[in-house]
């Protein structure tokens, strides 16, 4: 009896005595002992869109190896290579949208903000918040951090309008009607018209010089060109040049008159936008500007069309 006794005391004695010793110890086993995860540690954090330190204090769980699940054990968050502890509490120490984890495999400073991986010149917090907002999902993005030009179109992403898409736009030119007489004798207008993106062009007709436009009648034209944009701009602020010059050549009598319109004697500006405007000329955004328009100036009125034709990234 006296011997089932002592047994019985020694089974309710043992825990509490383990739970003593390993509380001296390192209960979790993540090499990180248990008086120094209590006692905890200063962090030095540079948090996104600041420059000052933040310094705070820390402590992890000595009953787990990962207090904060993001795969570092308590003992790699306080020894952090570089003297860089990390904050065992969160998997974001930063909260750059990088866990620690993910900042000690790329490389990069887990205790601040400022890293551009691939040198694009586009903060990876900021390029990150872009992606976020395409919808993009978090694994493709840590590709695109490491990728300098996702869409290949030769501009780096942070000076890329559009990093995700080279940009081209279809320009569809669908009617016109010249309602002056442009100093022609016979009623026909030699018309050519000159599309423009700054970085690329384009000429209706082609192959041949002119298109004859009759004056007061409205002219189906169904003149269509795809054109480059130029990419380079801030991402997701587009501003790019748009043009559209129509011109009636002098062919026949108006050339032994004397020329009034604008001084230019082998042509006169077919005058459609905004009043006495000679040349439509635009502040482009692709974001906002594609649809279809209808202008007109003093000499008679033009109806086009801009369509986002933009190339995105390959999967």
């Amino acid at each position: 009896m006296k011997k089932l006794v002592l047994l019985l005391a020694i089974s309710i004695l043992l825990p509490s005595l383990s739970g003593c010793l390993f509380e001296k110890g390192d209960r979790d086993g993540d090499g990180l002992p248990d008086d120094r995860e209590k006692e905890g540690w200063d962090i030095n954090v540079v948090y996104p869109k600041e420059k000052n330190i933040t310094t705070y204090h820390v402590v992890s769980d000595p009953t787990k190896k990962d207090t904060d699940g993001d795969g570092l054990t308590d003992l790699e968050e306080f020894l952090y290579p570089g003297g860089k502890a990390t904050d065992p509490t969160k998997k974001d120490t930063d909260g750059d949208g990088l866990t620690d984890l993910e900042e000690k495999n790329l490389g990069t400073d887990p205790t601040s903000w400022i890293h551009d991986i691939d040198k694009d010149g586009f903060i990876d917090y900021d390029e990150i918040l872009y992606y976020q907002k395409q919808g993009i999902s978090h694994e493709k993005i840590l590709q695109y951090l490491q990728t300098s030009d996702v869409d290949v179109d030769g501009v780096l992403d942070g000076y890329d309008i559009d990093p995700l898409r080279d940009l081209k736009i279809k320009v569809w030119i669908k009617a016109l009607i010249i309602k002056s007489s442009m100093d022609e004798s016979d009623g026909n207008i030699e018309v050519t018209i000159n599309v423009s993106t700054g970085e690329d062009w384009a000429e209706f007709p082609s192959g041949i010089p002119y298109y004859i436009v009759p004056v007061n009648k409205n002219e189906s034209i169904n003149f269509s060109c795809i054109l480059d944009i130029n990419d380079i701009g801030v991402p997701g602020n587009a501003s790019s040049a748009f043009m559209i010059v129509i011109k009636d050549l002098d062919e026949g009598s108006e050339m032994k008159l004397i020329d009034t319109k604008d001084g230019i004697p082998q042509y006169d500006f077919v005058r459609v936008f905004s009043g006495n405007e000679a040349v439509y000329a635009v502040d482009f955004d692709i974001f906002t500007d594609c649809h279809a328009y209808h202008t007109g100036g003093v000499d008679g009125e033009l109806w086009f069309e801009i369509i986002d034709v933009s190339e995105p990234v390959k999967s």
